[in-house]
């Protein structure tokens, strides 16, 4: 609902599932018909051996790669995975292009290209982005101007979740990568 009020111009979106299912909501609630753009630069960071694993379980498993991972600001390589910067740079395309166009525009993405993007129009190092706490279906905004560099206006919102019902947390979970 939060979203109705703000007439988008075009989404783009991870092609992967749960950012196509949440782009698909947003565009089906919008009053004109916004198309949709699903892009592979969007999808979150490939994590390699570390996918799906808790940050114990990589620790473990993956003791010395972990530790050069954590000493270099997390901008590394996951062991067989992507490095964070090359995140950054195919999300901070998605992002430029969007700014180009002067519309509003939605892009929607997991949180390390959104984290990566903010770095990047904010001309923040990449190690900033691990001081940006990024909830799922959370909204940041960033407002650009032509000839000005981009202005963060809103990060991580959730204001608008705060009406639905809350499930029970998980306990003994751990973050995954």
């Amino acid at each position: 609902m939060r979203l109705t009020s703000i007439p988008l111009e075009r989404i783009y979106t991870s092609d992967l599932g749960r950012a196509l299912e949440t782009t698909g909501i947003i565009a089906a609630r919008q009053p004109k018909s916004v198309p949709v753009f699903p892009m592979k630069d969007l999808r979150e960071c490939n994590y390699g051996l570390w996918q799906g694993l808790t940050y114990e379980e990589i620790s473990e498993r993956f003791a010395e790669d972990w530790q050069a991972w954590l000493r270099g600001g997390r901008i590394g390589s996951p062991t067989g995975g992507e490095d964070f910067l090359s995140l950054q740079r195919r999300a901070g395309r998605v992002f430029d292009a969007a700014a180009r166009e002067g519309k509003t525009v939605l892009i929607s993405a997991h949180r390390g290209p959104l984290r990566g993007m903010i770095c990047h129009a904010l001309g923040l190092e990449p190690t900033f982005r691990s001081r940006f706490f990024m909830t799922n279906c959370s909204l940041s905004a960033l407002e650009c101007q032509p000839g000005h560099r981009p202005r963060l206006v809103l990060l991580n919102d959730t204001s608008h979740l705060c009406d639905l019902p809350r499930l029970p947390s998980l306990s003994g979970e751990g973050s995954t990568a």
